[in-house]
């Protein structure tokens, strides 16, 4: 019995020869129960064979064979004809042969049509491609084989077994890459001429083989098998624009980091401005692929070449003209920490340092989108001492004001100083020198420390930090270490998280604040442990550790539905 498709379709063919694509499809599945109408990354298995089928220029019809109600269904929705199989081809023994013969034969009859060549789909190799298909056309015609199969090379050192013992399967025991081409069927395409489709084989004398791309060489027989073609098919390819230097520090680029490491599904770039060495190296350290650029006009070629799915600013405050220039290539643009036009135009902005400028459903704030490093994820606060034992000041950057070196001179000026001071500084410190003459001469024990790559350390020891308001603040939370906090510019008097609510000790814009009440905030807290317990109590009602996972999650849905054409 012969279903007709609900729509027509227009053909191409770049030859005059006639190719009938079969795809064999039973209802039978055991391993993966209803197998080819169970839905892959959003749509039923089989219809993706189909729709490949459909896209050639090189097959004349697409035609499933199958056993099974709904699958016909599916497939005639997708576009395909279907053909009923009888009885006697429906059974778990039958081999595919004679169901391929009877598809041809069956079709050939009732609708009066001849065909050149047959090329068997397997609907189990969901990702291959129409430009695969058509290769394996292509390349079947041009070199007057039989019969083409799909292949891959499968070179392993490998064993078999002769008369009961283990033997290898090779003649020298080399490096993979040394040993002759093994080629394996993968199933997804047999090309036969006319002639060679019989009841009892598709295989003709002349043999050629096509080698696929290992991507493409994936069959369904098993969950793992399911679970790996639907990481591939999901796979996307994302471009992470970020810069770090020494006036913005590295806080950025190693938020991108953090987030490509939890991107292996995807491919990854990293696209920076090319002065800035500090940034490309670091990501050079971490072997991800990196491209520099010198101006737009730079981006713009890696925007053509890499054709990104989805683009990550982290360069803080865009335009409107650079991120709709991104989204003119067709890419879902997600920006951090961005306050400026561009983040009104941008698919998605994540801000966890700053408040709400603006009311928007693409737009989150706030400490459930912090991301959290690694290095502190992996750690717990340690009970606090009775009494403040080491400062750590750590005030990132540039440290433009100089809070440092204020901040020292007011500790040693304390008739009880604390017993250890230690100073972290960012890599744009410029006064290296001065501070440390200026140490030279406190009485204070200090260890003056730069570029340091696991900070949390420093912090987790302490009893009591000074920081600027930025992305110390959730660092030194995380580990609950009370804080004073002293912001740097106007717009870190926006910090969303160094708040008295979040138990943050925030005495505002530093320059404008006396040095007294510097030194009774500090006074305060280091004469009172029950204030500094009370302090951690309220930094850890927050689950800084989830951020990253709060991130992906939101990401990857907000980019799903702006796939379906929905907006927030």
């Amino acid at each position: 019995m012969v279903v007709a498709a609900p729509r027509p379709r227009l053909l191409y063919r770049m030859a005059p020869s006639r190719v009938l694509a079969v795809i064999p499809a039973r209802g039978g599945s055991k391993g993966i129960p209803r197998k080819n109408v169970r839905f892959l990354a959003g749509k039923p298995l089989i219809r993706y064979a189909i729709e490949h089928a459909l896209a050639s220029h090189r097959v004349d019809r697409v035609v499933v064979t199958t056993d099974d109600e709904e699958i016909a269904h599916v497939a005639q929705v997708a576009g395909a004809e279907v053909l009923l199989r009888p009885a006697e081809l429906c059974g778990d023994a039958v081999p595919l042969d004679p169901v391929i013969h009877h598809a041809v034969t069956t079709w050939e009859a009732t609708r009066g049509e001849r065909f050149d060549a047959v090329v068997t789909l397997q609907p189990t190799s969901p990702l291959l491609t129409s430009a695969t298909i058509d290769a394996a056309i292509d390349r079947f015609f041009a070199g007057g084989a039989d019969t083409l199969l799909s292949v891959i090379d499968d070179r392993h050192l490998s064993w078999t077994m002769k008369d009961g013992a283990c033997v290898p399967a090779y003649a020298r025991r080399v490096n993979r890459q040394d040993l002759p081409p093994h080629f394996r069927e993968t199933g997804g395409i047999v090309v036969a001429r006319r002639e060679c489709v019989a009841a009892g084989s598709r295989i003709g004398a002349r043999i050629d083989l096509l080698e696929v791309p290992a991507r493409e060489s994936v069959d369904i027989d098993t969950p793992m098998d399911w679970w790996l073609a639907e990481k591939l098919l999901n796979h996307r390819r994302i471009l992470l624009r970020v810069d770090g230097h020494e006036a913005i520090g590295l806080g950025h680029v190693y938020r991108m980091l953090m987030l490509a490491a939890r991107l292996i599904d995807h491919e990854v770039l990293f696209v920076c401005r090319e002065e800035h060495r500090l940034g490309t190296d670091l990501i050079r350290q971490s072997f991800y692929p990196l491209r520099t650029i010198a101006d737009d006009a730079g981006l713009a070629q890696v925007l053509t070449e890499f054709a990104p799915h989805i683009v990550v600013n982290d360069i803080l405050d865009t335009d409107a003209a650079y991120v709709n220039a991104l989204k003119a290539h067709g890419a879902f643009v997600v920006n951090f920490e961005d306050l400026g036009p561009g983040s009104r135009v941008a698919e998605l902005v994540i801000n966890a340092l700053y408040e709400e400028t603006f009311p928007s459903a693409h737009a989150v704030w706030g400490p459930a989108w912090f991301d959290l490093r690694d290095e502190f994820v992996l750690l717990e606060p340690r009970p606090l001492r009775p009494t403040v034992e080491e400062v750590l000041v750590t005030f990132g950057g540039t440290d433009a004001n100089d809070y440092t070196a204020r901040v020292l001179r007011l500790l040693a000026g304390l008739a009880s100083p604390p017993p250890r001071v230690t100073v972290v500084l960012g890599l744009g410190y410029g006064r290296l020198d001065a501070l440390r003459t200026l140490v030279q001469g406190l009485p204070l024990q200090v260890e003056l420390l730069q570029n340091i790559k696991t900070i949390s350390r420093f912090m987790q020891r302490a009893d009591l930090v000074f920081t600027s308001a930025g992305r110390t603040v959730y660092e030194v939370a995380s580990l609950g270490v009370p804080m004073i906090v002293l912001a740097q510019n106007n717009r870190e008097l926006h910090h969303l998280f160094a708040r008295s609510e979040n138990g943050i000790v925030n005495l505002g814009l530093g320059t404008a604040l006396p040095d007294g009440e510097i030194v009774a905030a500090y006074q305060s807290l280091a004469a009172d442990l029950s204030l500094r317990e009370q302090c951690r109590g309220l930094m850890r009602r927050h689950d800084l550790r989830r951020g990253m996972t709060n991130i992906l999650t939101l990401l990857f849905s907000r980019y799903e539905a702006f796939r379906a054409g929905e907006h927030p």
